[in-house]
C-alpha cells in the first residue's frame, strides 16, 4: 500500500493505464474517445473489446483487485475518517465550544465522505488547508475528493470490471 495520498493517486492512475496490457489500454482510450464523440455528434458503434485471452484476463483481474483494495471506501477504515475530518476542522479553527454542533458537523461530513477512498480524502484535505483561508463547503470538498481519486480511475475501473464479466 502507498504511504502517501500522492503515491496512492499515482498508483491508481497507473493501474488503469501503463500497468495494463497495451490492447486493453488502447480499448479504454478508444472507448473514452467514442463516448466524447457520441455525446457531441451522436451515434456510432463503440469499439470492440479486446479478445479475452487467459493472460489478458489475469492482468486485468490483478489491476481490478489492486484498485478495489486501493479504492476501499473510508467507512471500512474505522475511526480514521472522523480523525481526518476533525483535523481539517482544527486547521480551520472551528472549535467554538459547542460540542453538539461539532458532533453534528462531524457526522454530516463523515456520512457524505464515507464512500470515497481515504487517500483521496487526505489529499483533498491538504489542498483545502494549504490553499484556503476558511473551511470549504462540503460540496466543494466532495468535488476535490473526486478530483483527488485520479484521472479516469473510477470510470476505467468500471469498464475493466464490466469487461471481465462479459
Amino acid at each position: 500500500m502507498p504511504k502517501t495520498a500522492v503515491e496512492a493517486t499515482e498508483l491508481a492512475e497507473s493501474l488503469v493505464s501503463e500497468c495494463l496490457p497495451h490492447s486493453m489500454l488502447c480499448w479504454l482510450q478508444n472507448m473514452e474517445y467514442h463516448q466524447l464523440v457520441a455525446a457531441s455528434v451522436g451515434g456510432g458503434n463503440p469499439p470492440p473489446p479486446p479478445e479475452k485471452t487467459p493472460e489478458l484476463v489475469e492482468a486485468v483481474s490483478q489491476s481490478v483487485k489492486s484498485l478495489t483494495e486501493l479504492l476501499k471506501p473510508a467507512h471500512t477504515r474505522g475511526p480514521e475518517l472522523e480523525a481526518q475530518i476533525l483535523k481539517m476542522f482544527a486547521a480551520f479553527n472551528l472549535y467554538t465550544g459547542d460540542q453538539g454542533k461539532l458532533n453534528a458537523m462531524l457526522e454530516v461530513w463523515a456520512d457524505e465522505l464515507e464512500e470515497y477512498p481515504m487517500y483521496a480524502i487526505r489529499k483533498a484535505y491538504k489542498w483545502a488547508i494549504r490553499g484556503g483561508d476558511k473551511l470549504p463547503s462540503l460540496a466543494a470538498s466532495i468535488a476535490d475528493v473526486k478530483l483527488a481519486i485520479g484521472s479516469n480511475v473510477l470510470d476505467r475501473k468500471k469498464a475493466l470490471t464490466q469487461w471481465l464479466t462479459m
